[in-house]
């Protein structure tokens, strides 16, 4: 175990922890087929110890870049990034959610339990500059991603995108944004907290006096114009 850890000292240490996940599953079924004793001692492999991992300094888009990426995208990508930087949803839950779960309950939008990455239902309140991003958009049905089959197509497309458009490469910059503006524009990690789905001291530890709350009132203040890209009423249909 120690020498298998020890050739990958190249790899980060995250990487370094997941080959041990990996040895420590694989360990599990050796005894649970009887290959290894239940008594046996690999565990204490000191190369199986995990590694502390350095936290990484949180990176978001600024309302200039916001923008930008929202009047620079299509129709069916703007609202997946309004989503992500105006509710907070992670883009995986975003990319699951069907039409009925962002217009069912007025003024919500609906993270049920399969679409939530915690497995816990929540709602989300949508914001006046949400609504109106969202406004063209009523009437459709189905699924809200039909366009992507994989996860990986939505992200290549992104990336495209923010290069077109200028954008710095900013890691998961667009929910990082909206729990950065969030806390700076009501100071309360409870409510930024219910809205991202995540716990309170998480948000009070990553996104405390990353932004002002004048910051925040441009980031809420992003709303449609007419030079964003096929910005139209679109006619009720199923995806």
């Amino acid at each position: 175990m120690n020498t298998y850890v020890a050739s990958h000292a190249k790899f980060s240490a995250k990487s370094r922890n997941d080959r041990r996940a990996i040895l420590k599953h694989f360990l599990k079924w050796c005894v649970r087929h009887d290959y290894l004793s239940t008594s046996h001692r690999l565990f204490e492999a000191d190369g199986l110890a995990k590694e502390a991992l350095d936290a990484a300094a949180i990176d978001y888009y600024r309302p200039d870049e916001f923008r930008t990426l929202l009047q620079n995208s299509d129709e069916q990508m703007r609202f997946i990034i309004a989503l992500q930087g105006l509710a907070g949803l992670r883009l995986e839950e975003a990319l699951r959610l069907d039409w009925r779960e962002v217009f069912g309950i007025p003024g919500h939008i609906e993270v049920s339990t399969s679409k939530s990455k915690t497995r816990q239902r929540r709602l989300v309140e949508i914001c006046p500059s949400l609504d109106r991003w969202l406004a063209p958009y009523r009437g459709r049905e189905g699924k809200v991603a039909s366009q992507w089959q994989t996860l990986n197509g939505y992200v290549q497309e992104f990336m495209a995108l923010r290069k077109a458009s200028g954008a710095a490469a900013r890691r998961n910059g667009l929910r990082h944004g909206f729990g950065a503006y969030h806390f700076a524009l009501h100071a309360n990690e409870n409510l930024t907290a219910a809205q991202a789905g995540n716990a309170p001291p998480m948000i009070h530890a990553h996104y405390k006096g990353l932004a002002t709350k004048a910051e925040a009132e441009k980031w809420f203040a992003v709303t449609p114009s007419q030079s964003a890209k096929n910005i139209v009423a679109l006619p009720m249909q199923k995806m």
